[in-house]
């Protein structure tokens, strides 16, 4: 028994030493970090107050949005809002809301991590290319199913410019002059309250744009586009 003991203790202790430990922002650069990399050890510090960076010695990688973690050079890390992204970044932080913002997201963290591990190049290529047909296919299904829809859309907590704007979507954001009428989908993300928005007969969609309730990144822009087109 003390034997198998070990032998199990052993085998967690390989899998903990030699898996690659990344550390994320917030979920959605998670759940994309999984599909390039699957054994990987991954921490999420959204709304971690107590996390300090000093804690994690033997972290091969972060994946930041912007200045949300205090790095320094030393430390290998991926900066969304730097390169191809800062527009966008800049425009509105939510940069995953868009299927196709987030191939290049993927490819970003792809190009990091072989350059960290140059020994597994072949396998994150490889995940990349599925993970970015997936995407790609998923978008191009939905801008058929699209095209000839009239959808209004008011975003109250303004977090999917991103995808509206991929997807010719009208929009507004909640402001004192807008008129709520009534084809109006209103949109807005989980923990939102708002008793005079509540009150309207529109049709209303509650996101979780930090896709906290998720374990996969596909799941949560099949949910978004099931809710927009049924």
């Amino acid at each position: 028994m003390k034997k198998y003991i070990l032998l199990i203790f052993l085998i967690f202790l390989y899998l903990n030493l030699f898996s690659i430990n990344i550390v994320t922002s917030v979920k959605p650069l998670e759940l994309v970090t999984k599909e390039l990399v699957s054994n990987a050890n991954i921490i999420t510090v959204y709304k971690n107050s107590d996390f300090n960076v000093e804690d994690f010695k033997n972290i091969d990688l972060f994946i930041v949005l912007d200045n949300e973690i205090d790095l320094n050079e030393k430390q290998n890390f991926v900066k969304l809002s730097e390169g191809v992204l800062y527009y966008p970044y800049n425009e509105n932080p939510f940069l995953w809301a868009d299927p196709l913002y987030t191939v290049v997201i993927a490819y970003k963290i792809e190009k990091k991590l072989e350059s960290i591990y140059p020994e597994k190049a072949y396998e994150f290529r490889n995940n990349l290319l599925s993970f970015t047909q997936k995407l790609v296919d998923l978008s191009d299904e939905f801008s058929k199913v699209i095209k000839d829809k009239k959808i209004n859309i008011l975003d109250v907590n303004n977090t999917f410019v991103h995808f509206y704007k991929r997807y010719n979507i009208n929009y507004s954001t909640l402001n004192e002059d807008e008129l709520i009428t009534q084809e109006k989908i209103i949109i807005s993300n989980v923990n939102y309250d708002n008793s005079i928005l509540n009150n309207l007969k529109n049709k209303k969609i509650i996101v979780d744009i930090f896709a906290s309730q998720y374990n996969n990144i596909i799941k949560f822009y099949k949910d978004i586009i099931d809710n927009l087109v049924n």
